[in-house]
């Protein structure tokens, strides 16, 4: 076999193994990362409202829902890695939170990392609504239920100087309350595979052919 055919047939293998880990991607469909049972109690705030939480694994945000026209993605409290207009809808008091969630340009979370998720009117130039929900009904509230693919979630407000206040008296529970507010559909990048070690192999071989 000359080398010429010998990298053609390495350029089909890595085709294959890219389209075949994209259609894994893209089969396993999105995924809501608050889980919640309608309607919750409607509030308003001037400030941000918004939650932390820490993936179990890498995620690929795909949608964000709001009750409020500006959602933001935070690293830690305070490096802004994305901003994204929504334009509703923002759910009812009866409804509870909207479940029409907007399509965004992929954004990447690391496992392990910490996270903030906000929303907040354009500039904290205006009130924005939110509801309560109670985990395992706490304080009568109806329930949320975080995703078994995230975990530490806590409920925050966020100030216009960008500080994440808890909204109760007692900052442990902030662990016990959702205030959604925001809200993100997502999808669990999976782990390398065969595909993925075929892919490493077959560039390592194209790399060592082309010095030859």
């Amino acid at each position: 076999m000359t080398t010429r055919l010998r990298q053609k047939v390495a350029g089909v293998v890595i085709c294959m193994a890219l389209l075949v880990s994209a259609d894994r991607l893209t089969a396993q469909g999105a995924l809501q990362v608050i889980g919640f049972t309608p309607p919750g109690i409607f509030g308003y705030t001037t400030n941000g409202v918004g939650w932390s939480f820490v993936p179990a694994s890498d995620l690929m945000v795909t949608g964000i829902s709001a009750t409020a026209p500006q959602v933001s993605f935070w690293q830690g409290t305070n490096q802004l890695l994305a901003t994204y207009p929504y334009t509703g809808s923002y759910g009812g008091n009866l409804t509870g939170p909207s479940t029409n969630f907007q399509s965004i340009p992929p954004l990447f979370l690391s496992a392990g990392q910490t996270y903030f998720v906000s929303e907040q009117s354009l500039n904290f130039s205006d009130q924005v609504g939110f509801f309560y929900f109670g985990w395992n009904g706490a304080s009568g509230l109806t329930p949320f239920a975080p995703s078994s693919d995230i975990n530490d979630f806590a409920s925050y407000y966020l100030s216009p100087s960008g500080e994440w206040l808890s909204p109760f008296a007692q900052a442990s529970d902030n662990v016990n309350y959702a205030l959604l507010g925001p809200n993100f559909q997502y999808q669990v990048i999976p782990e390398p595979s065969s595909f993925g070690l075929i892919l490493i192999a077959v560039a390592i071989y194209r790399f060592r052919w082309r010095l030859s």
